[in-house]
């Protein structure tokens, strides 16, 4: 299976703000006060659209779907939460906060089949929830499909046991650890320390307290053979983590937010220019009020 695609499934942004449900655990949502929640929404529309945009005129296929503004789905900018894909299957997702659960519609992935994507369900983790067991998709988990390795940030939104039974359903190999943002909390989503494309391996070590996990995930992802890009606990905080790499084997573009690209120094960016493209894209409404990037808002047809 090819580590990356060019065919990507988005949300257009429904009713976008700020959600007190989900800002608990996550340190990136802040309030916008000096903009109404009209104007909030507007900003967001214009941010998802000029990135569709970017990303079309750089080669990617974007399905773009919406949701019925009625239903007040803050989040359904971020699909990755919810659904994933893996080959000709996909997995819903448990979710941990009660407001969002309402984004997975599955209509959606029939409608894919008349842009001749045609999946199958392998799983569907939604019963979960009912025991508070959640596991949120490719922000909880980050995929290493070549060599079918998966790397989990254990957190409330992201649990060991239903990792593990997601990575016996897709065929991985499970790697677990627990990871630390710069106030010292659990980081709630993987993704917003890791990435892995085809050719670099970008994470955080200095996230990850205990040694032993820090020796494991270190000797996995050096193992993969794909140059390691260190980021610091201060680059997580401007989302540098939560990127991807999209495309095919001969244009490959990195998707990054202006404010994570700006984070980058020269060294890490050479690294990640070495097979790639960047192409950063400012989102500074959708991730400050919503608290996810860019890799938030893509859904991988892969």
């Amino acid at each position: 299976m090819s580590q990356i695609t060019k065919n990507i499934l988005m949300i257009k942004p429904s009713s976008f703000g700020f959600n007190n449900d989900t800002s608990g655990d996550n340190y990136f949502q802040k309030q916008i006060n000096h903009l109404s929640q009209s104007e909030i929404r507007l900003k967001a529309v214009e941010e998802f659209e000029n990135m569709c945009s970017i990303l079309k005129k750089n080669g990617i296929n974007i399905i773009v779907f919406e949701n019925d503004e009625n239903k007040k789905l803050t989040d359904d900018v971020f699909p990755n939460n919810w659904i994933s894909f893996h080959g000709n299957k996909y997995v819903i997702h448990s979710m941990y906060a009660k407001s969002r659960r309402g984004e997975k519609n599955k209509s959606f992935i029939k409608t894919l089949s008349t842009h001749n994507f045609n999946y199958t369900l392998l799983n569907d983790y939604t019963n979960y929830e009912l025991e508070d067991i959640f596991l949120e998709g490719t922000g909880s988990v980050v995929l290493d499909r070549v060599n079918k390795h998966a790397y989990c940030s254990i957190s409330k939104r992201s649990n060991v046991d239903l990792f593990k039974l997601f990575c016996d359903d897709i065929g991985y190999k499970p790697i677990s650890f627990k990871s630390y943002d710069s106030r010292g909390d659990l980081i709630y989503h993987t993704n917003v320390m890791m990435s892995i494309g085809d050719d670099f391996a970008l994470v955080c070590f200095e996230s990850i307290n205990d040694k032993n996990e820090k020796i494991l995930v270190k000797e996995s992802l050096e193992k993969s053979g794909r140059k390691i890009v260190e980021i610091t606990l201060s680059q997580v905080d401007c989302f540098a983590g939560n990127l991807i790499q999209l495309g095919d084997k001969k244009n490959k573009i990195i998707v990054i937010s202006e404010l994570a690209y700006s984070s980058l120094n020269n060294h890490q960016k050479n690294i990640l220019s070495a097979e790639s493209k960047i192409v950063n894209i400012p989102i500074p409404t959708i991730q400050k009020c919503g608290g996810g990037s860019v890799r938030c808002m893509i859904a991988e047809l892969i």
